[in-house]
């Protein structure tokens, strides 16, 4: 076996050439596969001539022949050559198969960027202090009476918030009707603005009549207008349960109504405490991102900016807007300079975690394995297998691996709490500077 090893910049290509029984083997293993679906006429499948088979086919078994060989004996060239592909995928060049012995092509894959790494201890990061006010723990208490609230009839006039049942009646001027009867909340959007505003105001028992409504299609075009009569069958107000002891109990909280404003004090300070640390972290990473500027390898950059995209458009979705081409398009420079930062913190995250020795335990890939079978609803046995099946476990140890170097950096960092608005006043500030310098 030879193997040239060829360099442009993060750019590795192989020319590997070698002869004799391990390209014979392979050659043989794969003319024999062909040979089993082979379709030449005249002759019944697996029963065609072997060197009828081999003119046909040439091209497909020296491909196969190849996509074989770099199968069974890459990590071993990889290896040797000290070079590791920054993805599994290889891009094969041109293939020549002498005979059954000999063979040589190229294959091509990206590296790692190499770079130095820059001091990563004492990193300023400011955020904001966590404290839970008074306000705070009643405002989740409003929430939670909120959540648990009932709705019951009531003889009133209909306002925000109230629970109707309606039977309605759409003509349209095509000739085209219309009946349904169903509930709806006051407020939440679930009808139409200006058939809520005619509601609000009447009672049960009342009728409600617009004369020449628009009607409109899923493009929000006006296709035409309609009469529509409304009768209101009843009106339900939603009727909060009182804050005390046994409320909470029937909830699971706790035994009483202190001993509940007490933890649910102390579920806020976590989740504060929680969403800072999610702050700094994603600060910490802006500024590791913003000092380092190597190349990333391509085949990267692609994939991060399609997991980009999907996110955005699934981002999109959830404000109620339906993404299209032009969107994605329009936002591509903002994903790809993203992308391209993700990836640097990527890889200096990882020097990080070689250089401070940090290994992953397998109850720490148990654990992370069980905390996304929780996210994808499935169990930890089938989620690991599922990884296994894929060979993701060393990607999923990788991620755990910088993860505690990024956490390692956020013990090391240089955190300063200021208050709302203490970090309101540091931005005004900063602002005006920028607009100073800029002229």
């Amino acid at each position: 076996m030879n193997v040239v090893v060829e360099s442009q910049d993060l750019v590795r290509t192989l020319t590997i050439t070698d002869e004799g029984d391990k390209v014979r083997s392979i050659a043989n293993e794969v003319i024999t596969e062909i040979s089993k679906i082979a379709d030449i006429k005249g002759f019944r499948k697996g029963h065609a001539p072997r060197n009828l088979i081999k003119a046909k086919y040439k091209d497909a078994i020296k491909e196969e022949v190849a996509k074989n060989y770099v199968n069974r004996y890459l990590n071993e060239i990889l290896e040797k050559e000290n070079l590791k592909p920054v993805v599994q995928e290889v891009y094969f060049g041109e293939v020549e198969l002498e005979g059954e012995e000999k063979i040589k092509f190229k294959v091509s894959f990206e590296v790692a960027p190499e770079f130095e790494l820059k001091p990563y201890e004492g990193i300023e990061v400011e955020t904001i202090k966590t404290e839970v006010r008074d306000e705070d723990v009643e405002k989740y208490i409003q929430n939670l009476l909120e959540r648990n609230g009932k709705y019951e009839a009531a003889d009133k006039e209909i306002e925000d918030g109230d629970q109707v049942k309606i039977k309605y009646h759409i003509t349209a001027k095509s000739g085209e009707e219309e009946e349904d009867e169903f509930e709806v909340i006051i407020g939440t959007g679930m009808l139409r603005p200006e058939i809520e505003q005619q509601l609000k105001g009447k009672k049960a028992s009342d009728k409600v009549v617009i004369e020449d409504a628009p009607l409109y299609n899923e493009k929000g075009e006006e296709i035409g207008k309609a009469k529509i009569e409304i009768d209101i069958i009843e009106v339900r107000k939603k009727v909060l349960p009182e804050f005390n002891d046994e409320f909470v109990k029937s909830i699971g909280i706790a035994e009483t109504a202190e001993e509940a404003k007490q933890k649910i004090r102390e579920d806020i300070q976590k989740q504060l405490e929680a969403l800072k640390k999610q702050d700094i972290q994603q600060k910490i990473l802006d500024k590791i991102a913003s000092e380092y500027d190597f190349p990333v390898p391509n085949s990267l950059l692609e994939k991060e900016v399609q997991n980009l995209a999907s996110r955005y458009a699934q981002q999109l979705e959830s404000y109620g807007i339906k993404p299209n081409r032009e969107m994605i398009e329009a936002a591509a420079e903002g994903l790809t300079k993203t992308g391209i930062n993700n990836i640097r913190v990527m890889f200096v995250l990882t020097k990080i975690a070689d250089k401070e020795g940090i290994e992953i335990t397998e109850e720490e890939l148990n654990q992370e394995i069980e905390r996304l079978a929780k996210i994808y609803n499935t169990t930890p046995a089938d989620l690991k297998e599922y990884f296994e099946e894929r060979n993701m476990i060393e990607a999923i140890k990788s991620d755990i691996r910088r993860q505690k170097a990024l956490d390692l950096i956020t013990q090391k960092a240089n955190i300063k709490e200021l208050t709302k608005e203490e970090l309101e006043q540091r931005a005004q500030e900063q602002q005006k500077q920028s607009e100073e310098q800029n002229g």
